[in-house]
């Protein structure tokens, strides 16, 4: 999307003009801008169809006498308060049947005018690769009080296309991004933005000891692969990003349910957003030191495939007895955990992937749950959430989900077979990968990552949530 500042009055190419309203009277200067006489006649349709300006309630008319524009299109903002409110008000505008068709709009607000684009911008989206174009808003010229500088609207512009480009990946079906072929696409990106990349293909992660891996991506005819990226100049202790890849997700011998299985193609979330995340930092001149690791696989059940009760060697030398196929996401974790840790040297290390359905039992659809051995790092994890209008809340870990992991034949297993607290006990196995004096977040994002309908920010797909808050930490922490 291109959004560029303009006054109102240079703004007459636009098809509609989108005013943003917290009270049903225009102000003095929105009347002193448009004009009395236009003024008026907005005014007076306002008062015929009993327009509230409540938030998020949108009223569209034709034009009156006087503008060049074919339609007002009038957006309610009354009760908004926080930035996440209207950035939902920017998406209501997206949204808009009207604002669609119109594809170039112009923008008037008094009030937190970024914070609208942010959202009008990201709810702009549509995959469309294998289907007819959607409508949608394509440029918008913001007229409003603000100030808006261009390197803040170019900002704006950098964090948007990241996200956009993780919703490209969790969207493309999985037959035509398999493992190596994700791969290929995050490296020319990274390459463009000048992000140095390695990728450790199937022979190297051999080399390298990463049975976990290895042992997931086994029973599909695509091999397995993880990519590493790193911006900065070599840092001895860099932070790190880990993110789950799986490109598609049967559940292996262990094989999921038919219903939604058609969503599997998202469960490489975690490792789309990731690279969006270190898009984002590249692109907008992040001068500090980070590493990412992606694990990429599919875990499928070909006659190769992981058995339940098979025990996998990780690359730190710990075996994991396989109770559960379908548990496959953790491992994959694990071994990137690992690499990052004792390969690349970090000590600060998070990592983010739809991890399990059961966090969703207790947080819905719309909250991450966050856990970790490091208040201070928790802590920095819910700053940068909320200033991305990213829902996340904290959930435990303790000695008592470590136990349920004892394995009488290896060193731990990756499912205990038990109906509850599954979401703490997958974050209990990861910690099990964590060094002594290595500050670790998990980030399970099994809700938020992936919806089966429009969400607040997104139409139905993948919502690249987990992109600004990655984004954001790394600025606090790297």
């Amino acid at each position: 999307m291109k959004i560029s500042c303009t006054s109102i009055s240079n703004c007459g190419s636009s098809n509609s003009l989108v005013l943003v309203l917290s009270e049903t009277k225009l102000s003095e200067t929105l009347v002193s801008t448009l004009g009395e006489p236009v003024a008026d006649q907005i005014t007076r349709a306002i008062s015929a169809v009993g327009f509230t300006a409540e938030k998020k309630a949108i009223l569209s008319i034709p034009a009156p006498a006087g503008t060049s524009h074919k339609r007002i299109i009038l957006v309610g903002a009354r009760g908004a308060e926080t930035p996440r409110e209207f950035r939902e008000i920017g998406a209501t505008i997206a949204a808009a049947p009207d604002a669609c068709a119109a594809e170039d709009i112009a923008l008037w607000t008094e009030r937190h005018a970024l914070e609208i684009l942010r959202g009008l911008a990201m709810r702009a989206y549509s995959f469309d690769v294998y289907k007819a174009p959607q409508p949608l808003v394509k440029s918008v010229s913001y007229c409003g009080t603000e100030d808006l500088s261009d390197t803040t609207l170019n900002g704006l512009k950098v964090d948007v296309d990241a996200i956009h480009f993780a919703r490209d990946l969790v969207n493309e079906p999985a037959n035509e991004l398999p493992p190596l072929k994700m791969a290929a696409r995050v490296i020319s990106a990274c390459e463009e933005a000048g992000i140095k990349t390695q990728l450790l293909d199937q022979k190297a992660l051999q080399k390298e000891g990463m049975g976990l891996l290895l042992g997931v991506g086994q029973g599909s005819d695509n091999p397995p692969c993880a990519v590493v990226m790193t911006i900065g100049k070599g840092k001895s202790a860099p932070a790190a990003l880990i993110g789950k890849g799986i490109c598609f997700d049967t559940g292996g011998v262990n094989v999921k349910s038919v219903m939604g299985m058609w969503e599997m193609k998202g469960d490489m979330a975690g490792a789309a957003v990731v690279t969006s995340a270190m898009l984002s930092l590249a692109k907008n001149g992040f001068k500090g030191d980070i590493v990412a690791v992606i694990g990429l696989a599919e875990n499928m059940t070909g006659g190769s495939a992981i058995r339940p009760g098979d025990i996998l060697r990780s690359y730190n030398g710990q075996t994991v007895e396989v109770r559960n196929t379908d548990c496959e996401g953790r491992l994959v974790l694990a071994d990137c955990l690992s690499y990052a840790q004792r390969q690349l040297g970090a000590r600060k290390v998070i990592d983010i992937a739809t991890l399990t359905y059961a966090v969703q039992i207790g947080l819905g659809t719309r909250y991450a749950g966050i856990y970790g051995n490091a208040e201070t790092l928790l802590s920095s994890v819910k700053q940068a959430a909320d200033s991305a209008c990213e829902l996340v809340w904290p959930m435990p870990i303790d000695e008592a989900f470590h136990a349920q992991l004892k394995s009488d034949f290896a060193d731990m297993l990756n499912w205990p077979g038990v109906t509850y607290g599954n979401a703490s006990i997958a974050a209990a196995f990861l910690e099990n990968f964590i060094d002594d004096g290595v500050e670790w977040a998990h980030i399970d994002v099994g809700g938020p990552a992936y919806a089966g309908a429009e969400s607040a920010f997104a139409p139905p797909g993948g919502t690249g949530f987990g992109t600004e808050t990655l984004a954001n930490l790394a600025r606090l922490i790297a």
